[in-house]
């Protein structure tokens, strides 16, 4: 789902640190609601939406605060407070705190060795599917095997055609026994949780400014009116109406 071309050019550095040039030039840094929504998705530890705002942030452009004169060392920065900022939030998000920091160690001693500005964008993104995983283990820590396996199956293949047999055959159970379990513990059937999380995901690519087709047709759904209809029980109101919510 993340486009990896060229990804060395989705990073802006300001030419300076101070606020008066950033008016001059009319270049800010990206804004906090913008990288919020992409370390909310670690927290919740929803990997399809990280990699939404994963692809929304690149698409964007990055616009980061000068913090070196030599470039590798700026983007080495940037990376190292990207590391630590998402491993707060993955620790908000569940994760246990040691199991975190040594994952952000981990990772900052890699970037410290790496002598190249697109592997360091392409290891981040790498990362944050990782610690995103690492919350969503979190909050399934309690769950038999096969419920994790169909929620990871669930994950992986959102947007394709899946149904209860498909997830069942994937998890190598009978569907029969995977939906009477997998109700029992996530509180909905397996059909009812795929629309959902696909619904979630539409979300994201209208808030982002998808068209209302594009994105029925994109997280699965075969029919743009169903699509609507299943959008408004789900969040009270029409996709039309959530497009017109969000800010340009």
């Amino acid at each position: 789902m993340i486009h990896t071309e060229n990804l060395k050019d989705s990073i802006i550095v300001l030419p300076s640190a101070k606020p008066a040039d950033e008016r001059e030039n009319a270049m800010f840094h990206t804004s906090y609601e913008i990288e919020k929504a992409f370390y909310s998705s670690i927290r919740e530890g929803n990997v399809t939406k990280m990699k939404i705002q994963a692809q929304k942030l690149l698409e964007s452009k990055i616009t980061v605060g000068k913090m070196s004169d030599d470039k590798l060392r700026q983007i080495q920065y940037w990376a190292v407070c990207c590391i630590a900022v998402g491993m707060r939030y993955a620790i908000d998000g569940g994760a246990k705190e040691r199991t975190a920091y040594n994952f952000a160690d981990e990772c900052i001693m890699k970037i410290d060795k790496m002598k190249n500005e697109e592997e360091m964008i392409a290891f981040l993104l790498e990362k944050s599917e990782e610690l995103t995983a690492i919350v969503k283990e979190s909050k399934t820590a309690g769950y038999p095997y096969a419920v994790k396996k169909c929620l990871n199956v669930i994950d992986a293949r959102l947007f394709e055609k899946l149904n209860v047999q498909t997830v069942a055959e994937s998890v190598g159970m009978s569907r029969d026994h995977l939906s009477k379990l997998f109700k029992e513990y996530i509180g909905m059937g397996i059909p009812d949780y795929i629309k959902k999380e696909r619904l979630s995901a539409a979300r994201e690519m209208l808030k982002d400014g998808m068209k209302i087709s594009q994105a029925a047709y994109t997280v699965g759904f075969g029919s743009e009116s169903y699509f609507i209809r299943c959008y408004r029980e789900e969040y009270g109101k029409t996709p039309g109406q959530e497009k017109v919510s969000c800010p340009p």
